[in-house]
């Protein structure tokens, strides 16, 4: 396991040296929204720190600073959610891309827990991919869910309540655990299953109109062990994403040892 270099604890000449030795580093993505009774509104910032702390310790590759917020519609009507528009997260993200560029980094992944943010990521790489088009950079989008799902089945006790969404749920209330134990209250876990519509899947829908309370599904049957699981699985199969975008680096750039 590699030591984290954390970008926002490096003093200036300290960064310098650490993109000189490794231009390669992963942004995680957050956001501010209603967890149901039991977790706090900055939750997805918890885990998905974790997970990219983990890539990096594993790989090499230098731990960004998390961009706090997010793109949050479906859970809006929640006391507590905050947002930024599609338009504001895709201009950060892209602003954000630019000044890793600018200062040496040429392989930056991205890794967003937060499924809403996923479309302006999107679009921000893509903008971003013809910005410097020919310029020897790199951008990718981290997206492993099909390992955590995967893991989910093996491991979860209770139903599913959504085959996309898994929100505040047992699946979810369990990474937390295991990524950021002290955003989690299980004393004030319940089971909630929403009442979904025909229509659901097919129109804008916030969630108040399905949940009372946010939650997914049954948050007490959560646990720690089951969130090492699946936690285990996503980043294993980051890591392996992360790994071969990097040696694929290596190799078109003729890089020796431990350099990308």
């Amino acid at each position: 396991m590699a030591n984290v270099v954390e970008w926002g604890r490096l003093t200036w000449p300290e960064a310098e040296e650490a993109v000189r030795r490794m231009p390669a580093g992963i942004l995680p993505l957050g956001a501010i929204e209603a967890h149901g009774p039991h977790m706090t509104l900055d939750v997805d910032n918890g885990i998905c720190t974790e997970q990219c702390r983990r890539i990096c310790e594993r790989t090499g590759i230098i731990l960004l600073p998390t961009i706090p917020m997010g793109q949050v519609w479906s859970l809006y009507r929640f006391p507590g959610t905050l947002t930024w528009s599609y338009y504001t997260l895709i201009a950060v993200v892209k602003d954000t891309l630019s000044s890793l560029f600018d200062h040496g980094f040429r392989v930056i992944f991205i890794h967003s827990h937060h499924y809403g943010n996923v479309p302006a990521v999107k679009q921000a790489v893509r903008e971003s991919y013809e910005r410097y088009m020919g310029r020897d950079v790199k951008f990718v989008i981290l997206e492993e869910r099909g390992a955590m799902r995967a893991a989910a089945e093996r491991v979860r006790t209770s139903p599913c309540a959504h085959p996309v969404f898994q929100h505040a749920c047992e699946v979810e209330t369990s990474q937390a655990l295991e990524c950021c134990p002290e955003r989690v209250y299980m004393d004030r876990a319940i089971c909630d299953y929403p009442r979904f519509t025909e229509d659901f899947d097919s129109t804008p829908t916030y969630w108040d109109v399905v949940t009372d309370t946010g939650v997914m599904g049954d948050a007490t049957a959560a646990t720690r062990e089951k969130g090492a699981a699946l936690i285990g699985a996503e980043v294993d199969a980051m890591v392996k994403k992360v790994d071969y975008v990097l040696g694929e680096y290596r190799r078109a750039h003729h890089c020796e040892g431990d350099e990308p």
